[in-house]
Order: C-alpha cells, then structure tokens, then sequence
C-alpha cells in the first residue's frame, strides 16, 4: 500500500494504533509506526513530514518486527494497514459499504455462487467471509487500484458481452505492474466490480456466475483527458518533450533528490513525485530507480486533479496533465537525456509553442544521448 503522509497524520496514526494494540508501550508504537513507513526512528519520520506530505510504502513486516524485538507478541499482521484505512482511507471504505448496499450478492470474488460440493451452510459461512473481506484493508488498496485503473476509461453507450470483470481486473493489474513493477499490482473481481459502481458504469451480472459485464469502452478517448501518451514525431514536439525532461531532472538535481552519479538517490523509497514550476505553469515529475544507474523521468504540466496519481504510468497523457513527457536519464556510463526519434509523450496544441520555445540548460548533463537497452 502506497499513501502519501503528512505531520497531521501522525497524532491520528498513534491514536488508533492505541485502541488496535493498548498492550503496547506508547513509544513502542511511536517507533514500530515509523519503521512501518520507512523511517529508521519516530524523529526522523516526524522530520521527514515535518516541512511537506512524503510518499510512503507501508513495510507491514517493518512494524510487526519492531514490536516483536520489544516483546510485544501476537499483533494481527493487519494492524498498521487498518490504522492507516481509518486515518487515510475511510472515504474509500464508506464507498465500499455503499455499493455493498447496493449490490447485496457481491463479495471479494465476485458475485455469489454456490459450490454443489459444500452444504448449504458451507456455502453461507464462505459469502460472508467474502462479504467481510471486501472491507479489510487489502482490499481497500484494491479497490483504489481498480478506481485509478478505471479513472483512465470511458463510459461506453451500452454493456458488451466481449469482456468480464474477470478479463478487465487482469486488465487493471497489467496497468499497475507498469505504473509500478515492484509493487502489489492484484485486484480481486469483486472489488474490481464495486470500483466500476462507485465511479457510475453500468453493472450487470454474467447469468449465476460471479462475474459482470460492464459498459468500458473498448479504446481511449483521444480528444480528452483519457488520451494516453503516444509517440512524439515532428520537431516541434521532440523539442517540447526535451524541455519538459530537461526541466523534470533539473528540478529533481536542484532539490537534492538524486545526484548525477549512478547511485546518489536521496529520496525515501523506491520512488517519488515532486512539484516544481515550469515557466510560471504549475508542474510534477516523477523519478523511480530502474537498476544500472538509470532513472525512469515522467513529467506533467498543468497537472489534472489526479495526475500525482497518474503521473506514475510510462503512458499517462492526459490523464496527468495538459502536457505529458516520459524517458530515461542515464547515469552509469555518464550523465545524459536518452533521446529517441520518437519519444513517448503528449502535449496540448494550445502549450506546444511555450514548452518548444524555451531555452533550457541541462544542469551538468548532456540533453541527448543513445537509449541504454
């Protein structure tokens, strides 16, 4: 689970890690907390939220063996992730309830059948096991895996039939895995279906089975916000995606997050987005280490509602901002832009001539350079 954390989340954390494990010493959970988002010490996670949100990646084992090293024993594995679901995510779980209202045959793995092989109440005692873990914690984070997956799509006019939910959550699991190759990417088909009801899509069930139609449409909408990123050909474009990459990794130099040799990586976790302005426009990047040295750059202009969230995908367009560029930054063999014929990127006509015109200087690294394959 990955969450963005704040200095006026940690009061709220602590209060409700004090009702989940009383048995605890007060600092014992302070310092538990904070191996939980990555930190080494309560001080330094509250110096690290201190000044601005920092994104996290909840470390479950982290926690659990902080407290096991001071005695405290038989602390459910769920104990952190419930914590933050209350704290960050209620909204998301009070939108989960909802659709289980609405849809009272839909569990964790779709919709409710029944195994001829159990007895009837074998059958009762496995939905509401299904019906109860579609609000754990788990399964909060895959309902907002589903919703960001589905976030990127359009209503089709009517249900097809050519698809299942169980076709779209793999759909939906390829996305993440792309957006973040190393983190948990699974959505169960249930939670899958009670993403696409909260967001408004049509859902109707595949007969008795537990799966649904659902009207998604079968392609992007290029002309809006759901046109994902393509290849960037002419040289007005290249020139725009060169600035947009130029002024990603300068800002991410400029505010001590990496440096130009291949491991000088100061931010916390495998990955971040940072703000910056882009000749007086509002702008974010994103910077993931990808092995070797080498940076994985995504920058957005004018970012939309969503785009810290978006942002993340190699091919997010506009979904994460009016302009769109993603490449490489190469750091092992010498410090260079990765340039291409055709970089991967997505630009709003009205920015193209602002973003092309400027004149922006690498700080201390060459602009172009070969792919690193």
């Amino acid at each position: 689970m990955n969450l963005s954390i704040n200095a006026h989340d940690l009061d709220p954390l602590k209060g409700h890690l004090l009702a989940l494990i009383p048995q605890a010493q007060s600092s014992h959970r302070a310092e538990a907390l904070a191996r939980g988002l990555g930190f080494g010490s309560n001080a330094a996670l509250r110096a690290g939220v201190a000044d601005a949100p920092i994104d996290c990646e909840v470390d479950t084992g982290a926690f659990i063996d902080f407290l096991k090293s001071r005695d405290v024993r038989d602390v459910p594995w769920n104990t952190l992730s419930e914590a933050i679901v209350r704290v960050k995510l209620a909204d998301q779980r009070t939108a989960i309830t909802t659709v289980m209202e609405q849809l009272p045959e839909l569990g964790s793995r779709g919709f409710r059948t029944r195994d001829a092989r159990r007895t009837t109440r074998e059958n009762a005692d496995d939905f509401r096991a299904s019906r109860e873990e579609m609000l754990e914690p788990h399964s909060v984070a895959e309902f907002m895996r589903a919703v960001a997956f589905l976030e990127t799509k359009e209503k089709a006019g009517t249900v097809s039939r050519k698809a299942t939910s169980y076709g779209y959550k793999h759909e939906a699991e390829r996305f993440h895995r792309d957006v973040k190759p190393r983190a948990n990417p699974y959505v169960a088909n249930g939670l899958f279906i009670a993403a696409a009801a909260h967001l408004g899509f049509t859902v109707k069930r595949d007969g008795q089975g537990p799966n649904a139609f659902i009207n998604i449409a079968t392609a992007p909408v290029q002309r809006d916000r759901s046109g994902l990123a393509g290849s960037l050909r002419g040289s007005r474009k290249r020139a725009a995606w060169r600035n947009m990459m130029v002024a990603g990794i300068n800002a991410g130099l400029h505010q001590g997050l990496f440096g130009l040799s291949p491991e000088d990586n100061r931010w916390p976790g495998d990955e971040t987005v940072y703000r910056f302005v882009f000749d007086g426009l509002p702008a974010i990047a994103y910077v993931r280490d990808i092995g070797s040295g080498e940076l994985s750059v995504h920058v957005a202009i004018q970012p939309t509602e969503q785009g810290e969230r978006h942002v993340r995908a190699y091919n997010a367009g506009f979904v994460a901002g009016e302009a769109f560029a993603s490449g490489w930054f190469e750091r092992e063999s010498g410090a260079w832009l990765q340039t291409s014929h055709a970089p991967t990127g997505s630009i709003r006509n009205a920015l193209l001539d602002q973003i092309a015109d400027l004149k922006l200087m690498p700080a201390g690294y060459a602009d172009s350079g070969r792919v690193m394959m």
